[in-house]
C-alpha cells in the first residue's frame, strides 16, 4: 500500500457514472478530463508515516533551529565527455566499457530553476538573505557533500532528476539525485549513501524528480552501513534524507510529469498557502487547483507527490530566536 499515493482513491460512485455517462455522449472525448470525481484527497489532507513509531518520534521532534529559511538544488549542468562507469566516478566517453552506466542524456536535459526561485522567495517570506539557489556548474554532487552549513536551512529543496532504477536490469539499484559533474572525484550523482551521511536540521525536504518515493536496494543500504535490505517503497532516498536529518519529505512515486507545467505548479503552489499552513494541507490545496484544471485533471498529474512524516507539521515557519549548531 505504501506504493499507492492514498489521495487517488475514488469516494463515490456517482463520479464513476457521471464519467461513463460522459464519455457515452461524447465518444470523441479523449477521456482525460476528470474534473468531478470525489478523490480522497480533495477534501483530506494526507500524509504517510512508515510506523506508529516513526509517527510518535515525529510528533514529539521540535521543530529545525536551523537560522535560514530555505536551500535549493537544481538545473544541473550539462555533461561534456563523461560518463556514469560501474564503480563510481568519471571517465573520458572513448574509454567507456558496457556495464552499469548511465547515458549522458540523463545530464543533458536539465530541469528549470524557476520552480527553485519562485518556492525560495516564498519560503523566504521577504527576507533575500534567508534563501539561496545554486544551479549549474555549482550544483555538484562533491560540492553538496563538502558544505558544513546545510543544517542551517530549515527547507531543503532539489529540483532535478531523480535515477531510482538500474540503468540494466542486471545491475543493482542505487537510489540518486542527478547533479552537475564537480571534478575528478565526481559522479554527478548523489547517492543513497552520500545522502544518508550528510548532516541536517531541516522541517521539509522536497525531492522534485522522479520516483523519489520508490524503494531502495540491498546494496544501497550495505553501502550506507545500514544492515537492513530496503527492498520496500519509500526505503530509497525517503530512508536516506530521513537518516540524514529530515522530518518531513515530500517525494513522488512515479516520473514526474512535464506536460501543462504541471510539477512546477503544482510544488509552486505548495508555498503560495499561508505562512503556517499545514504541509499536508498547503500540498491538498495545490493539488485541488490541478484536479480543476481540465488539462491537469488526471491523477497522473497531481497524485504522484506524497508527503511522507507529519503533515501537520507547516511548510514555512517563522525563524527561531536562537540557533544552535549540530558541529
Amino acid at each position: 500500500m505504501m506504493r499507492l499515493p492514498p489521495n487517488l482513491l475514488v469516494m463515490d460512485h456517482a463520479a464513476i457514472d457521471a464519467y461513463r455517462a460522459h464519455m457515452a455522449a461524447n465518444p470523441n472525448d479523449d477521456g482525460f478530463d476528470f474534473r468531478g470525481v470525489q478523490w480522497l484527497g480533495r477534501d483530506r489532507d494526507i500524509s504517510t508515516a512508515v510506523s506508529a513509531r516513526a509517527f510518535r518520534d515525529l510528533r514529539n521532534a521540535p521543530p529545525s533551529r536551523a537560522r535560514a529559511a530555505y536551500l535549493g538544488f537544481g538545473q544541473n549542468e550539462p555533461a561534456r565527455g563523461y560518463y556514469l562507469p560501474a564503480g563510481g566516478g568519471t571517465r573520458s566517453a572513448d574509454g567507456m566499457q558496457p556495464g552499469c552506466t548511465w547515458s549522458l542524456a540523463a545530464w543533458n536535459r536539465p530541469i528549470s530553476a524557476e520552480e527553485l526561485r519562485v518556492a525560495g522567495a516564498a519560503a523566504a517570506m521577504g527576507r533575500p538573505g534567508e534563501a539561496e539557489i545554486v544551479t549549474g556548474a555549482a550544483f555538484t554532487d562533491t560540492g553538496i557533500i563538502a558544505r558544513r552549513d546545510l543544517n542551517q536551512y530549515r527547507i531543503l529543496h532539489f529540483a532535478t532528476h531523480g535515477l531510482t532504477t538500474p540503468p540494466r536490469p542486471e545491475c543493482p539499484a542505487r537510489p540518486s539525485l542527478l547533479t552537475s559533474f564537480g571534478g575528478a572525484d565526481s559522479d554527478g550523482l548523489l547517492s543513497f549513501a552520500e545522502i544518508y551521511d550528510l548532516r541536517l536540521d531541516a522541517d521539509l525536504i522536497i525531492l522534485s524528480a522522479c520516483d523519489t518515493a520508490s524503494r531502495g536496494s540491498a546494496t544501497a543500504a550495505a553501502e550506507a552501513g545500514l544492515t537492513n535490505n530496503g527492498e520496500y517503497a519509500l526505503d530509497g532516498l525517503v530512508r536516506a534524507f530521513v537518516g540524514a536529518g529530515g522530518r518531513i519529505v515530500l517525494a513522488s512515486h512515479w516520473p514526474v510529469p512535464d506536460d501543462f507545467n504541471a510539477t512546477q505548479r503544482l510544488i509552486t503552489g505548495l508555498f503560495r498557502a499561508p505562512p503556517g499552513t499545514a504541509t499536508a494541507g498547503a500540498l491538498r490545496q495545490a493539488q485541488r487547483a490541478l484536479m480543476d484544471a481540465r488539462d491537469t485533471s488526471h491523477p497522473y498529474y497531481w497524485s504522484g507527490f506524497a508527503v511522507v512524516g507529519d503533515g501537520s507539521a507547516p511548510v514555512i515557519r517563522q525563524a527561531p530566536a536562537t540557533t544552535a549548531s549540530a558541529y
